[in-house]
């Protein structure tokens, strides 16, 4: 009687290791099977982010009745210079790259005719004033052939900083956010556990354009998740600056099923009321750095280049 109790006994623990057996081999199975869906993915992700170069489209559409009055009056004295029509601000679009170290972005209009060309580093924020001089010119001569004797061939240098901007048209225009900072930080190396970690966490896998979705607002707990990882592996840095301002959100797709990883943003900016409506997109290594510095007109000339805008203004 007692070995056939202890037989069963033997019995029901061999079915009870069986079992365990049989789950600890499905875990493992569904891990590699979900390394293999997201190691590739990490590592693609992982690859691209510590790229130096990217290419960058921005399109913004300007709600101009909302911009401040000086803002508004540099746009109708650039249009006017350049014989562009008022809506053509409505709509912008700023598209050029990231190389490590400079930002250039090509701003075009509604129609997608290019105006000028921003030039920006961490200590310079500059604009090509020769290439809206040439526009100016080329317009205002057409309508006059006479102003060909009056107005000059432009000999100042080609980019101006906004500060000298301000100071030559009489504005406050404000200043452009510190963009290759924010670059910067999406460009910290992270370690490819978390970014498995990210791609796990995605809202959504779209299998067919091969695309990971998120959509995040303040107080996401992936914000707080990625704060602690990248204490604990060193690579803080300024992590309090990844919480989002209070009402923003953000919808972010990363396209990874292409030969470079690109990434579309969208969403809301509270307190941007000059904003209607935004997209920013970014695809690594798919921009090929322009060589050589810029020149910059020299601050002694300001006042000439003042003097020349008010008699080009009083012109039109």
């Amino acid at each position: 009687m007692e070995r056939s109790a202890e037989k069963g006994n033997h019995k029901k623990k061999h079915r009870v290791l069986k079992i365990l057996c049989l789950l600890l081999a499905a875990v493992l199975v569904a891990a590699a099977a979900l390394g293999a869906y997201t190691v590739p993915r990490a590592r693609q992700l992982q690859q691209a982010l510590t790229v130096p170069n990217c290419a960058i489209t921005l399109r913004v559409k300007l709600s101009t009745d909302k911009l401040t009055a000086d803002q508004q009056k540099f746009l109708s004295t650039l249009s006017a210079l350049t014989g562009l029509e008022g809506t053509e601000w409505d709509s912008v679009t700023l598209r050029g790259g990231y190389d490590g170290e400079v930002i250039r972005l090509v701003v075009s209009g509604e129609s997608g005719c290019p105006l000028t060309e921003l030039y920006l580093t961490r200590d310079c924020q500059a604009m090509d004033i020769h290439a809206i001089y040439d526009r100016a010119y080329a317009h205002l001569t057409g309508e006059n052939r006479l102003l060909e004797k009056m107005l000059p061939q432009w000999s100042l240098g080609d980019y101006i900083s906004l500060q000298q901007l301000e100071q030559a048209f009489g504005l406050e225009l404000g200043q452009l956010p510190d963009l290759e900072e924010k670059l910067e930080k999406i460009q910290a190396k992270l370690s490819l556990p978390m970014l498995c970690g990210a791609v796990l966490a995605a809202d959504e896998w779209n299998r067919q354009e091969q695309k990971l979705i998120y959509h995040i607002a303040e107080g996401d707990r992936r914000l707080a998740l990625a704060r602690r990882l990248a204490r604990r592996m060193g690579n803080a840095g300024d992590t309090e600056a990844w919480d989002l301002p209070e009402g923003m959100e953000l919808d972010v797709a990363v396209y990874l099923g292409e030969p470079r990883v690109r990434t579309t943003l969208t969403g809301s900016l509270p307190g941007a009321e000059q904003i209607e409506d935004w997209s920013l997109e970014l695809t690594w290594a798919a921009y090929t750095p322009e060589g050589g510095s810029v020149s910059m007109v020299d601050q002694q000339m300001i006042d000439g280049l003042a003097q020349l805008l008010r008699l080009l203004t009083s012109i039109f």
